[in-house]
Parts: C-alpha cells; structure tokens; sequence
C-alpha cells in the first residue's frame, strides 16, 4: 500500500487568516506612514487643512487596493472576496478606533464613503493579486 497525499488547489484556513492579517496590518502601516508625513508637512509647512478630507480617500484607497493584493497573494482563489475582506477588516477598525476617540460617532455620507470605497479598493486589489500571482 502506498501513502498517496490528495493535493488539492484549495488554501488552508490559517494561510487564509494569515494573508488576510497581512493583507489589514500591510494597509493601516501604510496610511499611518502617509499620515505622519502629512501630519508633518501641515505642521512645518504653509499647507492648509482644507485637503484633508482628499488625503484621507486616497491613502484609503491606496492603501486597501496594496493590502488586498498582498492579501489575494497567499491563497489559491477567491482573490475578491479576500480583498474585500481586507476592505471591511479595514473598515472596522476606522470605526472601533473613532469610537474610542470619539464620545459618538455619527455615520455621515463621508465614513459611508470611505466603507465603500475600502471594500471597492480591497476587491480590485484582490482581483489584481489573484490574476498577477504565479502559481
């Protein structure tokens, strides 16, 4: 009798929770780092705060776009379902985190614009992951 391992195209779960983790981790240091340069370049410079807003959806998209294509890198399929995830894992974070800052949170057009636009960000980068990863 031989021992004959079944190989299979699926991932593993933890390889999934890995690449996921990656993928949310990946997104929230790349906007910390964009922020702390704006943040920097609002304080020593003449800028003004009436870009901020714009600043916020593009690091958002930027970064969740990059964090679903790292995402969809470690795992064999489904590159756009992990991205999203890695939009609404994003998302939830925003919330909890403005929720400890701040006493209530209000939901106003531009956080639902910003939850659309991570997940929306998240699944193109998972698509892009999933059909650029070599197999």
């Amino acid at each position: 009798m031989t021992n004959s391992k079944k190989v299979t195209n699926h991932s593993k779960p933890n390889d999934a929770i890995i690449s996921l983790s990656k993928g949310a981790i990946f997104s929230y240091l790349l906007t910390a780092i964009v922020f702390v340069i704006y943040g920097i370049l609002l304080t020593y410079t003449e800028m003004t705060e009436e870009k901020i807003q714009i600043v916020v959806m593009i690091t958002t998209v930027i970064s969740v776009l990059i964090g679903g294509i790292i995402a969809s890198k470690g795992v064999n399929s489904k590159g756009l379902i992990f991205g999203m995830l890695v939009g609404i894992i994003y998302a939830l974070i925003m919330i909890m985190v403005s929720l400890c800052v701040l006493p209530v949170i209000k939901i106003t057009s531009k956080m639902i614009m910003i939850v659309v636009l991570s997940i929306s960000a998240g699944g193109i980068g998972g698509i892009i992951g999933i059909n650029t990863k070599k197999n």
